[in-house]
């Protein structure tokens, strides 16, 4: 009898496991296009055997329990590339907007200048001919309108960046919270099953990790009870358990019009866009600093260095009434350049002022200026170069003649207070003709008769005269130095974003072929877990024989 027992709870301990296979496997067939899923497979182990005078005799075969087949690694491979390419891709795909306009030839600066400059041939061959100043007068509007129309076409796209931060940040504030409940929801089926992995919880919460580092750069360190810690940027904390942080959106602490990314803790509410990387979020910083600032800066340059360049050789000349010139483009140099106090500056610091004191040095670049208490640094920030420094408030008016700037300040200023300068950067926006009528274009040299050209030939040759760079460049050689920057900005970035969309290929087939469900494989799985259940099943019914056998003999 107990023999047949045996065999009995045997042939039912294989019918159960085999049972569960085939659960297990249809469930992995059902699931083979669900997103994120890793296929499942049932942990069995023989049950402990009974012993017996001639030794130990097997008691069949248990299920402990059934689990995913996952890599850790290859997912953090997967979320590292994801983040990696999406930040670059977003780069890239912004990056080439900003090329087309500036290398199109109906959009971008060179045309126009060129128009610009022959008009004036035109006038220098024919200095009375009013026709031919208006003509001047007209491509110089046409000039200058294509100055303001790049540069508003490019604060549209910052307030399209600020749009969407606001629009990602808001996103990746969802997913944590979803994270976070994933996280209860894991680590109560963990306790109520004894310890064992609630698979499918745990997959939909790596689908939610995947997506957030589409959007910032994330690393996880998992816990005790199966929940996991999630952390983005530099190591700022998101989900902590079930505890969710929160990021934002801010005003930047100089420029109001500019967002910037912000985390609120426990205490406080501040500003991280300095330790944001990867994903959306890394992408649409990455284009501000890198691409849009450098833009606006270096057409601010070219419009200021053509302004006074022009202004200073026109009023050296004399109109068709023998006045002396005055202006002819607007004096961007002396009204363009700002500076941005620090919201966190004392209340009742002074100001700092900027003043361009030599355009052939001016660099197309944002500076930031801080003071320790007792002398101030001056950092350009397109390279973060300290280009003066160890200078104090008796020091003022400052020239930092590298740079063709000089610092004034206003009232005293207080330890800690951080100013943005900005030299250029509002000059493309600002540029516009100031001179009023053609008659007032002043071709002639001063003194000399109505039908001189002598000033529009000094004029004309300013196109090609190094007026920039300290020298090396002139206005159409710095639009093109641009072009050429951003060109092959551009560029790299598109052969880094397809690299990294390779390697995000690989990793996500390298995770596959351990974590992704192969119908092949599942189906002759099918057939051999079919197989073994009909045996186990047998094995069932030979216990019964057996038994029955056993009674017929004992009846009797």
């Amino acid at each position: 009898m107990a023999g047949t027992g045996d065999l009995l709870s045997i042939g039912v301990s294989g019918l159960q496991a085999f049972q569960r296979n085939l659960s297990t496997v249809g469930h992995n067939i059902s699931n083979v296009n669900t997103e994120g899923y890793s296929r499942q497979t049932v942990q069995m182990a023989a049950r402990n055997p009974q012993s017996t005078g001639n030794g130990f005799i097997g008691a069949g075969v248990g299920v402990e329990s059934t689990r995913r087949v996952y890599d850790q690694f290859q997912f953090n491979q997967v979320v590292s590339r994801n983040s990696t390419f999406n930040q670059l891709d977003t780069l890239r795909q912004l990056a080439s907007g900003v090329d087309e306009i500036l290398a199109n030839d109906d959009a971008g600066l060179n045309p126009v200048l060129q128009n610009f400059f022959n008009a004036l041939q035109d006038v220098s061959n024919n200095p009375t001919s009013i026709p031919a100043r208006q003509v001047l007068i007209s491509e110089a509007d046409t000039l200058t309108n294509r100055f303001v129309s790049l540069d508003q076409r490019f604060t549209e796209l910052r307030d399209s960046i600020n749009s969407q931060l606001q629009t990602v940040t808001t996103e990746i504030n969802n997913i944590a919270g979803s994270i976070a409940e994933l996280n209860s929801s894991i680590t109560l089926a963990t306790g109520s099953s004894g310890g064992l992995p609630p698979n499918d919880l745990l997959d939909q919460r790596d689908v939610l990790i995947n997506r957030l580092s589409e959007l910032v750069s994330v690393s996880t360190v998992p816990a005790g009870d199966n929940s996991v810690n999630v952390f983005i940027g530099s190591g700022q904390t998101l989900v902590l358990g079930t505890n969710v942080s929160t990021i934002g959106t801010i005003r930047s602490e100089f420029d109001r019009s500019q967002l910037e990314v912000s985390y609120t803790s426990s205490t406080s509410n501040y500003a991280i866009s300095d330790q944001i990387t990867g994903g959306k979020l890394g992408g649409l910083l990455a284009v501000r600093n890198e691409i849009l600032d450098p833009v606006q800066n270096a057409l601010g340059r070219i419009a200021i260095g053509l302004a006074s360049t022009f202004n200073a050789q026109h009023q050296l000349g004399d109109d068709v009434n023998g006045n002396p010139g005055g202006l002819f483009f607007s004096a961007v140099d002396t009204t363009s350049p700002e500076v941005f106090s620090s919201t966190g500056n004392n209340p009742a610091s002074g100001t700092i002022s900027v003043a361009i004191s030599d355009t052939n040095n001016i660099k197309p670049s944002d500076y930031r200026l801080n003071y320790d208490g007792a002398t101030f640094t001056l950092v350009r920030l397109n390279d973060n170069t300290i280009v003066d420094s160890g200078f104090t408030t008796g020091d003022f008016p400052r020239m930092v003649a590298v740079d063709g700037i000089t610092l004034n300040v206003a009232g005293s200023v207080a330890a800690g207070d951080s100013f943005l300068i900005r030299p250029v950067k509002n000059a493309g926006r600002d540029i516009r003709v100031a001179i009023a009528s053609a008659s007032e274009f002043a071709a002639a040299a001063s003194g000399n008769s109505l039908g001189d050209n002598s000033n529009v030939l000094a004029l004309a040759a300013l196109q090609s005269q190094n007026v920039l760079g300290g020298g090396t460049e002139s206005y159409q050689l710095a639009y093109s130095t641009l072009v050429a920057t951003i060109g092959a900005r551009t560029n790299q970035a598109n052969i880094n974003s397809n690299a990294q969309e390779t390697l995000l290929r690989r990793a996500v087939e390298s995770q596959q072929a351990v974590s992704g469900v192969n119908l092949d494989e599942e189906a002759a799985n099918l057939i051999k877990f079919q197989q073994a259940y009909q045996a186990a099943a047998q094995v069932i019914r030979i216990s019964d024989e057996i038994f029955q056998t056993l009674l017929s003999a004992t009846s009797r």
